[in-house]
Order: C-alpha cells, then structure tokens, then sequence
C-alpha cells in the first residue's frame, strides 16, 4: 500500500495496461514559473510508458497549454494524449466525458485529489509551487508502482535548492 500526500493510502493501483492520468500545472510542472519539470516526472512517465501503460495529462489551462509546457522538457513522447479539464461534475469532480474512451484513466495523479474524478483510483501529490531539485511529491507515484526514487541530488556533501531556469 503506498502513503500518499496528505496521508491517504491507495490500495488498488490497477495492473500494467491501465491508463494513467496527470495533471500538469502544479503536479508535473512547477506552478510558479510554468516551466519546471518535477523531479521525478521523467523517472515516473518512463517506467508507466515501459510497463505499457497509457499516459494522458491534463490541465485547466486547456490541451494545448498542458502540450505547450511539457514540450520542452523532453517527455512529450511518453505521453498518449493531452486534454484540457473541461467542467465539472454535480460532486464539484472533473468530468471525463470528454476523454476519449482509451483515455479514459484508472488512476488519476494530482496535487488537488478533492477535484479528481469520481471512480478514479487517486493518488494525491503534494503541490509543485516552484522550481525545486529536492522535490520528492511524486514519491507516491513510484511507490504505487514499486519503484524507489534515487536520493535527491548533492552538491559537494550540501544540500542546495538553487536552480538555474532557462527562458
């Protein structure tokens, strides 16, 4: 079972095949700035891509913004489709009717779990606000997957949160 930002535990991560979804902006990529990647992201969308899952990301921001920010971080490639979030639900959920039906997720990752759709497995990452190297929110993920993230980068035996973001 893995824990799960703010202490939520999923139990039933569906088998290889099934179909995963990511919210963009504050999950994958930094909130702030729009244009970090999240450690980890590379690592996660890449051992679900080997396993043969379908990966779909999503973001209010519409499908085109979600594709726009993902592009230059080299994983766009491991992504089977892009949507914008479009309405909600009587529950105040997002709505999935607008997926195709292939894309249609078992499992939906997010820094907001109380707008996941209903009937999703969720697993609840803490928020991506700023670009950070020590970043960890998608831990659960791996976990849910049975992967170990590596340890957190070092810099001469210090820890550093500085980043150098490019235009």
């Amino acid at each position: 079972m893995a824990s799960c930002w703010p202490n939520v535990a999923v139990d039933e991560v569906p088998a290889a095949g099934s179909v995963w979804l990511f919210d963009v902006d504050g999950c994958l990529i930094d909130s702030l700035t729009g244009s970090s990647l999240r450690p980890l992201a590379r690592e996660l969308l890449g051992r679900l891509d080997a396993a043969g899952h379908t990966i779909v990301a999503w973001s209010a921001g519409g499908a085109a913004h979600a594709e726009r920010v993902m592009t230059p971080h080299d994983v766009v490639e491991l992504i089977d489709a892009f949507y914008d979030k479009d309405g909600r639900d009587g529950a105040d959920r997002w709505r999935l009717d607008h997926l195709a039906a292939e894309h249609r997720p078992d499992v939906c990752v997010d820094d907001r779990p109380e707008d996941a759709p209903s009937g999703v497995t969720t697993i609840a990452v803490s928020p991506y606000l700023a670009p950070d190297l020590h970043d960890r929110g998608l831990q659960p993920a791996l976990d849910a997957i049975g992967g170990a993230a590596p340890p957190p980068p070092e810099l001469g035996g210090v820890r550093s949160s500085r980043v150098t973001l490019r235009p």
